[in-house]
Parts: structure tokens; C-alpha cells; sequence
């Protein structure tokens, strides 16, 4: 793709047209600009649109002011995401896992990969709660087992468990703007949909019970879910929350024993706590 950029010059004490040009870029259909001056009392603004024809309007009406210097330039357009993630590096998790925004950003390790991308808002290893529920994730034995991510964001969680060995994984999200990220990364980390099912929808949807669940979201959702999440686990099966400031953690505690949820280990980083609890039947 290409930016067509307008560079606009003119001196900075010309607060008329300074006045000018502000006015006229936002009644136009620029897609964004810049500015600096120089040290020789000289003023470039660097307009930026989508096509030859709205840069050749912008044009059309200050290319008659006295004062003004006007200067079209086309270029390739940058991919400053791509750039902001290759400058990124690969982050051990735990014992086990290893985060990169791109798996060629993985090199010679023995971990387990998990590539998601860092733009997306949904939940990245370099977070702390996701962080803390992949360090719990890793002491379970997943070999053969069911796993539900509750609010799955990105899935990485779901993608983590499914890398352990579950045997299936149930994720979803009741964002829908959450489940073509999270597709894109099954696909990312070589997760067929026959072993993951991902879905945008509630608890309610979900059927059969499960050995492993995960909660990575907020007390405000979590707690009133504690008795159907509670119906949704085998006997001894374990639930693992975050997304929990340490301040809220023995209101977590108490809700999920009341609940029928035992109390078995927790962990905390920063501000943040993830605590493990059992199904007691």
C-alpha cells in the first residue's frame, strides 16, 4: 500500500497560516499528520491521505497562498506493527512455555511455543495474570483431560492446555470481536478445532464436565459464575482464577468455598493473584 504525504512548509511566526493549514487538513479527508520546526524559524507539516485525490484537494486550495511551500511525496507505507513486533523477544513463562509475537522470534528452545501476536488486547503471556495461570497450568497433569477457558480472549490459555496434552478444549468468549483473533491464533499455533472448540457465547452453552477450567477475567464476572462453572467439573477437578487483585483474594477464597470450591495453592506477581482450587463433591 502507499501513503500519499503532503509536506507543507512556511515559516513559524506566519500564525496565520499556521491557522490555515490546521483548518484546511481538518476539513479534508487527511488520515493524519505531523509537525516539527526547525532551527532556522521554518515550520513542515507532513499530511497523510489515502489517495492522490484527497492529497490534490488539500493542494488545490492552499497552493495560492503567499508564504507556503507545498511538496507531494509517495511511499511505501510502513507496517509499524510489524517493525514494533520484531523488535520484541521471546518470553519464557514458567518451567514450560515460551510467548512470541511470531514463532521465527523462537530459537533452540526446548519449551513449549506459544505464538500469539502482540497487538491484540485479549490476553498475552507477558501480562501477569495470564503469566500466573500459565506457571498453575503447568503443575497439572493434562494428559488425556477436558479443558474449558472460561472468557478466552486470545485463547492462549486454551491453546496452553490443549500444547500440555488435553485430549479436548472447550474456549469462548462473549466478545465477538475477541473470536477472530483467538481463530487466528489456533491456526498460529497448529491447533485443530476438532481439539479446541472455540465459540462467542455464555456459560450456558457448554455441556459435560470438565478435569481443568480457567477464569483469567475479573471478581465482577467471576464470582457470579462460581456455582454453574462448580456444575461444569468433574469431582476433583481443578479451577484455576485470575484476573484478581491480592486485595480481593479472600473474597475469591470465600466465595469459592461457598461454593464447594476447595482452597489448594495460589501465586501472586505485582498486584496480581491466580489462586487453584478442587471440585468437592
Amino acid at each position: 500500500m502507499i501513503d500519499y504525504l503532503l509536506e507543507i512548509s512556511y515559516p513559524t511566526d506566519r500564525e496565520d497560516l499556521d491557522d490555515l493549514v490546521s483548518a484546511t487538513l481538518y476539513l479534508s479527508e487527511c488520515g493524519g499528520s505531523s509537525s516539527h520546526d526547525d532551527s532556522e524559524g521554518g515550520r513542515l507539516v507532513r499530511a497523510y491521505f489515502e489517495s492522490v485525490a484527497q492529497r490534490t484537494q488539500v493542494e488545490e486550495r492552499l497552493v495560492v497562498r503567499e508564504g507556503l511551500a507545498l511538496r507531494s511525496v509517495d511511499r511505501a507505507r510502513q507496517d509499524w506493527l510489524a517493525h514494533y513486533e520484531q523488535s520484541l523477544i521471546a518470553i519464557p513463562v514458567g518451567c514450560r512455555f515460551i510467548v512470541a509475537p511470531e514463532r521465527a522470534l523462537i530459537r533452540d528452545s526446548d519449551r513449549i511455543p506459544l505464538v500469539i501476536p502482540q497487538e491484540q488486547a485479549f490476553g498475552t503471556g507477558s501480562h501477569e495474570t495470564t503469566a500466573l495461570c500459565l506457571e498453575m497450568l503447568e503443575g497439572i497433569d493434562h494428559g488425556g483431560i477436558r479443558g474449558l477457558d472460561v472468557g478466552t480472549g486470545s485463547a492462549i490459555l486454551a491453546i496452553a492446555m490443549s500444547r500440555l496434552g488435553a485430549r479436548q478444549v472447550v474456549a469462548f468468549d462473549n466478545d465477538l470481536e475477541a473470536i477472530p483473533p483467538a481463530l487466528g491464533n489456533l491456526q498460529r499455533n497448529g491447533i485443530g478445532r476438532e481439539s479446541l472448540l472455540l465459540f462467542c457465547g455464555t456459560l450456558s452453552a457448554v455441556t459435560g464436565a470438565f478435569d481443568v477450567v480457567t477464569m483469567n477475567i475479573l471478581p465482577e464476572v467471576i464470582l457470579p459464575m462460581l456455582p454453574d462453572v462448580r456444575n461444569n467439573m468433574i469431582s476433583g477437578g481443578s479451577l484455576i482464577l485470575s484476573g484478581i487483585l491480592i486485595s480481593r483474594s479472600d473474597e475469591v477464597i470465600s466465595a469459592a468455598g461457598r461454593n464447594g470450591l476447595q482452597y489448594i495453592v495460589s501465586a501472586t506477581r505485582g498486584e496480581w493473584w491466580c489462586g487453584r482450587f478442587r471440585q468437592d463433591s
